[in-house]
């Protein structure tokens, strides 16, 4: 059974659209995990491709994270605001990712598919060899991994140009809060009111818990484990004290806030 696991922005997409209109990759079936956070473009962007699937008699599965029985379970945005963290500060890695998208495919692919051989197709560019040769299994994945973009050397602008040549234009994918996110994808979501408002609960959610959980450290004695670590649940730093924002990338050397962002893009638009 090979699986692509498609993330609706421009390598899956490449991928999937090389396969329905240039050269079989034998394809077997699509399945895309919702995180419930993704912009209004991706999600456009599932339902242009789910179609194309539909009318290819190619399976295209969405999926959601779930329980041991099948229940939905809160989404990601449900996650950080309810901890009062931003993906990053998590694990210093794209944790929500595997937590919300990897793991939740890797969930449905062996429960629907418990007694098949399974091969993920994975959308990295041929120049992002160090992606590969970074990538670790989850514990127990007895699954093969294929690339190919790789394969096939195709590059981010390859598969820009193969997207144009078929009059599809594709928006990269990530969740509207991600801290990765760059200056112009700031600026563009600026334009969506319910992405924003997502944005600013997130980031105002991280601020209420900084401090509360740099005090509970204090409060307890300052513990830390025998590496230096705090103990679970315990900050040594007061992160958005320190100058810690949601967004990561900064402008004149400092991470603006939400709302600094806000007034910025305001600004600059209302001038122009």
């Amino acid at each position: 059974m090979r699986v692509l696991s498609f993330g609706g922005g421009v390598d899956s997409s490449a991928i999937l659209l090389h396969h329905l209109m240039v050269a079989d990759l034998g394809i077997d079936a699509v399945v895309f995990a919702d995180t419930g956070a993704e912009s209004r473009a991706t999600y456009d962007n599932i339902q242009f491709f789910a179609g194309l699937c539909k009318d290819a008699e190619l399976p295209f599965h969405i999926v959601r994270r779930s329980d041991k029985n099948g229940n939905p379970t809160e989404t990601i945005t449900e996650w950080v605001t309810r901890l009062g963290i931003v993906p990053v500060m998590a694990g210093g890695s794209h944790v929500c990712s595997k937590k919300y998208k990897g793991d939740v495919i890797q969930k449905w692919v062996s429960s629907n598919y418990p007694d098949q051989p399974i091969t993920y197709l994975i959308g990295i560019e041929a120049n992002e060899g160090r992606r590969t040769e970074a990538f670790t299994p989850p514990k127990g994945d007895t699954a093969t991994y294929e690339y190919p973009l790789q394969n096939m050397g195709m590059t981010r602008q390859d598969c820009l140009n193969l997207l144009a040549a078929h009059g599809v234009t594709v928006a990269k994918s990530s969740c509207v809060f991600c801290p990765f996110m760059s200056h112009a994808e700031i600026r563009e979501l600026r334009h969506d009111p319910e992405a924003w408002q997502t944005i600013k609960l997130v980031e105002k959610r991280f601020s209420e818990e900084s401090s509360r959980k740099h005090q509970a450290w204090l409060d307890a004695g300052q513990p830390l484990n025998k590496g230096g670590r705090c103990f679970a649940g315990h900050w040594r730093k007061d992160a958005y004290a320190e100058g810690t924002r949601l967004f990561i990338r900064k402008l004149n050397g400092k991470q603006l806030s939400v709302e600094e962002w806000e007034q910025l893009i305001d600004q600059e638009e209302g001038a122009a």
